[in-house]
């Protein structure tokens, strides 16, 4: 990916991710949460959206060497649940250069079965070239 070649608004195919119960409980063993809420009314827990919204989860665009990730955020609008299936679409919300960086700003939005929008997530990266 050259920063020349991305387009501001691009809009990426959809997909779908499942909240599935021995994914959750792995990540909850290896973060070491023992929070009995996500357990006892399965639901999902808020940092899980790091693995499935993330921008990856939608493109197959490799970043190059030297690419950091210079912020990210989430905001909840709804509880997921284990078992769920979501449907992620993702853009590029911004492009633009400062002080001669390049920055990349994608957003990555998260509907739950009822098409309601449950969790946004954005991400800005400084691509290298």
């Amino acid at each position: 990916m050259k920063f020349a070649d991305v387009e501001e608004g691009k809009v990426y195919p959809e997909r779908t991710f499942t909240f599935r119960e021995e994914e959750i409980k792995a990540y909850l063993e290896a973060v070491e949460d023992d929070t009995t809420l996500y357990v006892g009314q399965k639901l999902v827990p808020p940092a899980f959206a790091a693995v499935f919204a993330r921008w990856e989860a939608l493109a197959d665009e490799p970043l190059p060497e030297g690419t950091v990730h210079a912020k990210q955020g989430f905001r909840y609008l709804k509880p997921l649940h284990w078992g769920d299936t979501v449907t992620l679409r993702g853009f590029v919300k911004s492009k633009m250069e400062k002080k001669g960086l390049k920055f990349i700003e994608r957003q990555v939005e998260v509907y739950d079965a009822a098409d309601d929008l449950a969790v946004v997530s954005e991400i800005k990266i400084i691509l290298p070239e």
